[in-house]
């Protein structure tokens, strides 16, 4: 039987913050938080056959995307975008620093990638279908909380998924 370590107050600001991004914004299919690194990485799936040029395509509008967002805002986010391909199904992994997280570039991420990938994008339907707009606005307050209160999350690396409506944490 496997043991379960006991996980302090700091290990629950990752966790909830995870489980908080996964409930709010469904069409992220998995998110690593690797805080010693200062790296995270949100993961999308797409339907269908995706080639290198959308990806060429998708990186322009997001880097012109971010610059205008460092314009409005004066904050700096930059981000690295991997597609892995296959027949049929496609992984889009988007990797930032996690000191330059906010819920505004997060919006704008997952907004971008709605917006360019339309149908192809695989969200959670159960998620999103029994998530109410005044659930969203809850999980924005608590993910905008977890994100500028960070200092606990120093030592984390876990990794969240979804599956059937379902949010799944481990420490990697």
């Amino acid at each position: 039987m496997a043991k379960m370590k006991q996980h302090g107050k700091r290990d629950a600001y990752t966790a909830n913050l995870l489980i908080s991004l996964l409930i709010r914004f469904s069409e992220i299919l998995s998110l690593n938080f690797d805080m010693p690194q200062d790296r995270c990485k949100f993961t999308f799936m797409l339907a269908g056959k995706q080639n290198r040029d959308e990806a060429t395509r998708f990186r322009k509008a997001l880097h012109d995307s971010l610059d205008t967002y460092a314009e409005l805002t004066g904050e700096a986010f930059s981000v690295e975008v991997a597609l892995t391909t296959s027949r049929r199904l496609n992984l889009l992994e988007l990797t930032s620093d996690t000191t330059q997280l906010s819920l505004e570039a997060i919006q704008l991420i997952c907004g971008l990638v709605g917006e360019f990938f339309g149908d192809a994008l695989l969200k959670d339907a159960e998620s999103s279908d029994s998530t109410r707009d005044e659930d969203f606005g809850r999980h924005e307050e608590i993910i905008d909380y977890l994100l500028t209160h960070s200092a606990g999350m120093r030592q984390d690396n876990l990794i969240a998924f979804r599956e059937a409506g379902r949010v799944y944490v481990f420490d990697k």
